[in-house]
């Protein structure tokens, strides 16, 4: 959870800097900084999960409750995209790509992270 709460710090405070340069209102959409908070949360939840997991599910069972969590965050973004989407946004396109770009960062890195937690595991079984 902490290294959850690190990324999403300096993704946040990318975001911020970014949207202060001048030239990227074509790029950046004036609501990433809810899609950034949005998926923060959301990628809390998922370490969350993923933790207790871990720690109380044996290793035959662990790989069923990831593929859980990636179908949960997949179905629950999906959520937020049509709702942000149907109550009407300026440049709907933008936002999207945005939002799926920020989704993208966070996948990498729950992989990423899920892999290191995974790895130590082995290592350990393998000491025994």
């Amino acid at each position: 959870m902490l290294n959850s709460t690190i990324f999403s710090v300096v993704l946040t405070g990318l975001t911020l800097g970014l949207q202060q340069v001048s030239g990227t209102e074509n790029v950046l959409h004036g609501g990433l900084l809810s899609i950034v908070i949005f998926s923060a949360f959301l990628g809390l939840l998922i370490a969350f999960m993923a933790g207790w997991g871990l720690q109380n599910l044996d290793a035959q069972t662990r790989p069923n409750l990831f593929i859980a969590i990636t179908g949960i965050r997949m179905i629950v973004s999906l959520i937020f995209v049509l709702i942000v989407v149907y109550n009407g946004l300026e440049n709907r396109t933008l936002w999207v790509v945005n939002f799926f770009a920020v989704y993208l960062f966070y996948l990498v890195f729950e992989i990423y992270t899920i892999m290191s937690n995974l790895r130590a595991i082995s290592n350990e079984g393998e000491k025994k």
